[in-house]
């Protein structure tokens, strides 16, 4: 079974992270859809908007939900060319600085990009 990973549409890191991720993606291991049509197409699990805008989810196997930088964590580790150096985001250690440095960027997604996203949701 393939991931599932839902982004955000109108945001353009989101949307730079998933062009970058799909020329990684060798294997085919991961089917992307962004969070409006996931919302649209009224798919299980369901979400809170606000939650799905907020960081990257992933759902694997058995509907096992991913969030932020755990999504984060699984994505590259999918991926041939990033396999070896996500090992080290599996380190007992490695969460305490991860958590807090991927919920750092995706707070200021926005003012890394100079650009805002067509909705806003960037903003939040």
């Amino acid at each position: 079974m393939k991931l599932l990973a839902l982004y955000d549409g109108n945001c353009v890191l989101c949307n730079k992270t998933k062009a970058k991720a799909q020329k990684l993606d060798w294997l085919g291991r991961v089917q992307w859809i962004s969070l409006q049509d996931y919302e649209k197409q009224g798919r299980e699990p369901s979400f809170r908007a606000i939650d799905l805008r907020r960081e990257l989810h992933l759902i694997g196997e058995g509907g096992k939900v991913y969030k932020g930088f755990f999504a984060a964590r699984k994505l590259l580790i999918q991926f041939p060319a990033t396999f070896l150096p996500a090992l080290f985001l599996y380190l007992p250690f490695a969460k305490m600085a991860g958590v807090p440095i991927y919920n750092w960027a995706a707070r200021n997604r926005y003012k890394w990009m100079g650009e805002t996203c067509a909705d806003g949701s960037c903003s939040i």
